[in-house]
């Protein structure tokens, strides 16, 4: 009996989590079989498909969070946040979105956990890049505490002996991680079912051969789902609290680059402004440049598109979400349209789209320096000097000054970024905020390589260049923070 009485927990909660296609869903359904006592030639579709999506290859079919909570024979519960695939061929800012919403369903399904089950294909000896940036994108969700309740499910394993996944190839903090291969009976049964309803009727030595070959993987796959229970029995339940709160951090790390970024752009503007000076004195004026005021415990959607800086709705009454769809719905700035999801929506104030907005405890603040007025020395110097030329030296140097003065904001911004990705290394799983961006890089590049090989769109291949550069900029940012 593989859901014996022996379980000393009423109830276990898991979050199943994985790279786009693995066959997560499939999983839940095995389980929901097993853990109703249905016999294998009982099997049915407990778990409906209503939360899948059919779109390109590698796109991710799980369209949200589903939590389902499955009524075990032996009076038990097993409850299971199936989430959606990570490494979506729409990109990493989907990617960023699946994040959000994942630690959002968390927060809303679980005040503790029982096991991260994390699932990819045993069939593979090494990770790619695609599976390497998956698996460094979830030790970065989770902190150190966790990780004696991790544990891989490797599929499309027939037999324990021919797992073929090499477990050196797995980021640092995973490679300790329990493993349980499986072939999903589930996945092969339906595969019968389907041969069964086939006109003409298929060879009935075939399907007799086939049937032997199904019941035989079920028997192996419980036997390794029986030990997997056990597994989750013996863990010690962790607070879903630290999951949250490195969520925070990671989103405070992300603000505080974009700060820096904008200022980098400001220096740039600068610099080109001085190199213009010496063409023509183009007279006094004004210096802009942007930075994140903390507001406290008030809430703002605001852009973080390049450039933007954009302040989209200030006082936000919607209480404080990390999932983007539910900020389309819900804040005024975004309006709904028939026949277009949410997350395609673009904001009616930025023009750019949800996936770019954030609910963030802080709001963008244009300043303004006033140039000549940095001292009175520079003002006194400028009304006494009586040419052009002289003028022009003065404001190259005023201008030098306030070039001297944005960079020493920078410095002090990185000062910020080193503290916070400080804090952040010593819980997360991953040890290093920087991993996970370098994964994504490498992952971006390698994309943009295949899409130019495959003569992709023009404007799909300047997308993918435009998520390389905004992405090398966070790793140069975050390299210079922790020198």
């Amino acid at each position: 009996m593989i859901i014996g009485s022996s379980w000393t927990k009423q109830e276990l909660n898991v979050v199943l989590l994985g790279e786009t296609g693995v066959g997560k869903t499939a999983l839940v359904n095995f389980l929901a079989n097993v853990c109703a006592g249905t016999k294998l030639e009982e099997f049915d579709e407990k778990i409906e498909l209503n939360n899948e999506s059919y779109n390109k290859e590698n796109y991710s079919q799980t369209i949200q969070p589903h939590f389902y909570s499955i009524a075990c024979v032996n009076g038990h519960k097993l409850n299971i946040l199936d989430t959606p695939g990570l490494a979506d061929a729409r990109g990493i800012d989907k990617d960023k979105e699946h994040t959000a919403v994942i630690v959002d369903a968390i927060r809303k399904n679980f005040d503790v956990i029982d096991a991260i089950i994390i699932l990819g294909c045993g069939a593979i000896p090494r990770v790619g890049a695609s599976t390497y940036y998956t698996l460094t994108a979830i030790s970065n969700m989770f902190t150190n505490s966790i990780i004696d309740n991790i544990a891989f499910v490797f599929t499309m394993v027939t037999s324990p002996i021919m797992c073929a996944f090499d477990t050196t190839s797995l980021p640092q903090g995973l490679r300790n991680a329990q493993r349980f291969p499986i072939d999903n009976p589930y996945v092969q049964w339906l595969k019968y079912q389907k041969k069964l309803a086939e006109v003409p009727s298929v060879d009935e030595d075939l399907l007799d051969e086939m049937n032997e070959d199904l019941c035989h993987g079920y028997n192996r796959a419980t036997k390794t789902l029986s030990q997997f229970f056990q597994f989750l029995d013996r863990c010690q339940i962790q607070s879903t609290q630290s999951i949250l709160e490195l969520y925070t951090v990671s989103t405070d790390i992300d603000i505080h680059i974009s700060n820096v970024i904008a200022r980098i752009s400001s220096v740039e503007d600068k610099r080109m402004s001085l190199q213009k000076l010496h063409a023509k004195y183009p007279g006094p004026g004004n210096f802009c440049f942007y930075k994140t005021e903390d507001t406290g415990s008030e809430f703002n959607v605001l852009c973080i598109a390049g450039k933007c800086h954009s302040n989209c709705e200030l006082g936000c009454s919607f209480p404080f979400t990390l999932d983007p769809e539910t900020l389309a719905r819900s804040c005024y700035c975004f309006e709904e349209k028939p026949g277009v999801a949410p997350l395609q929506h673009r904001c009616n104030f930025c023009g750019h789209l949800v996936g770019d907005h954030r609910h963030y405890r802080a709001k963008w603040e244009e300043k303004w320096r006033h140039e000549l007025m940095i001292d009175s020395e520079s003002k006194i110097r400028f009304d006494l000097a009586k040419t052009e030329s002289e003028k022009t030296a003065i404001i190259m140097d005023v201008e030098k000054k306030e070039l001297a003065q944005l960079e020493q904001d920078i410095t002090a911004s990185m000062k910020e970024v080193r503290y916070l990705c400080e804090k952040f290394n010593k819980l997360s799983l991953s040890g290093r905020f920087t991993l996970y961006i370098s994964a994504a890089t490498h992952l971006l590049k390698l994309r943009e390589h295949e899409m130019e090989r495959d003569g992709a769109d023009t404007e799909d291949i300047k997308r993918i260049a435009g998520w390389i550069e905004r992405w090398g900029k966070k790793k140069k940012v975050l390299e210079e923070a922790e020198k």
